[in-house]
């Protein structure tokens, strides 16, 4: 299993937080039960707790590749032999969602989102609704309804919360725009991809699709290669017939 350095401390302390917790706990990001939620949880803060070590902030830390590596590795050897086979895939995807695709920088991803909730705020254009086809569009829709347009605010639910959001430079709210930035995007980008399979969308469906949103994320000053948006919602059998169904 393999994740961003970057990124694997900010997964330990999302993942240390009864706020992120229960977040996705709620949008059924986690279906291990609430005793594997805990564990998880509880292992997280000791790790959140070894990185900090007493430090009032986090940007005073060691923060090389090698120590957050080392951390993160302690984090999952500790926290695996508590999760049973169900548990350990819902962590697994759990990660993934929060780390992203290794092909997409974090700011890719926040891009392909920030495409899809200007659409929603423009009620979807003619060539936004012909190159996503109308099933992508309501199941959009749908998942940003449930993100809240996408962001995931900051609201601490005990101690822990308040404590640790207060150790990132006096930044208020740093997690949240966190989560909002890394785990959203991902959540959304599966959304598409399960929309684009259920409706069994064919290769020129899906290059439509990719064409026209990697282009939008050109206007928020991003490159994304068309190729990498296709591979994020398709996964088309071999012998598929190269027609299209969905965008006449």
């Amino acid at each position: 299993m393999l994740h961003d350095s970057d990124e694997t401390d900010d997964v330990i302390f999302l993942l240390s937080t009864d706020w992120f917790t229960s977040w996705i706990v709620s949008m059924d990001q986690w279906r291990g039960g609430q005793t594997s939620i805990e564990h998880t949880k509880n292992v997280a803060r000791r790790a959140a707790s070894g990185i900090l070590s007493g430090a009032a902030d986090y940007y005073h830390v060691d923060l090389s590749p090698a120590r957050k590596a080392a951390s993160f590795d302690r984090f999952m050897k500790e926290l695996s032999p508590g999760l049973d086979e169900r548990q350990a895939r819902d962590l697994d995807r759990l990660l993934s969602s929060i780390t992203g695709d290794s092909l997409l920088s974090r700011e890719q991803r926040w891009a392909l989102k920030a495409v899809l909730v200007r659409e929603v705020s423009r009620g979807f254009g003619s060539d936004a609704r012909s190159a996503l086809g109308e099933g992508v569009v309501i199941e959009v829709m749908r998942t940003l309804e449930l993100l809240g347009v996408g962001e995931i605010p900051f609201q601490p639910d005990s101690w822990w919360d308040v404590e640790l959001d207060g150790k990132f430079g006096g930044l208020a709210g740093r997690l949240g725009d966190y989560a909002s930035s890394a785990h959203a995007p991902s959540v959304l980008l599966k959304a598409v991809a399960g929309a684009t399979r259920r409706l069994e969308y064919s290769p020129l469906d899906m290059e439509l699709l990719a064409n026209w949103w990697a282009d939008a994320t050109q206007e928020f000053s991003m490159y994304v290669d068309p190729t990498l948006a296709a591979l994020l919602a398709t996964r088309q059998a071999p012998d598929q017939p190269a027609v299209r169904r969905f965008h006449e």
